[in-house]
């Protein structure tokens, strides 16, 4: 998970930062679409959104479309809930797919 280090409201512009293997990761978040934003410095984030290109160092940001702050989560939990709820959307378009196919053999 990624903690709050720093949040401009002027800008919309959050910066997150977090430990990946041995090397320090940042990423700046534009807040834009989930504003109003309540930020809490040094508290977990999780973050979904899409990744757009940038003149900035990075050269990325992270536009939010879900910013939810996850102190006191069980992440282990959520994680679970996360792998539960791809495999059912997996299971359920492979049922999809399956239909259809039926559907184009019973029609042909």
């Amino acid at each position: 998970m990624l903690r709050l280090i720093s949040y401009v409201p002027e800008e919309s512009k959050a910066v997150l930062s977090g430990q990946q293997s041995s090397a320090q990761c940042r990423v700046s978040v534009q807040t834009t679409l989930v504003e109003p934003f309540q930020p809490i410095l040094g508290a977990q984030y999780f973050v979904l959104g899409e990744i757009e290109k940038t003149d900035g160092l990075s050269g990325v940001m992270l536009r939010a479309r879900a910013l939810t702050c996850v102190d006191g989560v069980d992440l282990t939990l959520m994680q679970q809930a996360i792998v539960e709820q791809r495999r059912f959307f997996k299971e359920r378009e492979t049922k999809d797919e399956y239909a259809s196919s039926l559907l184009k053999v019973v029609t042909s």
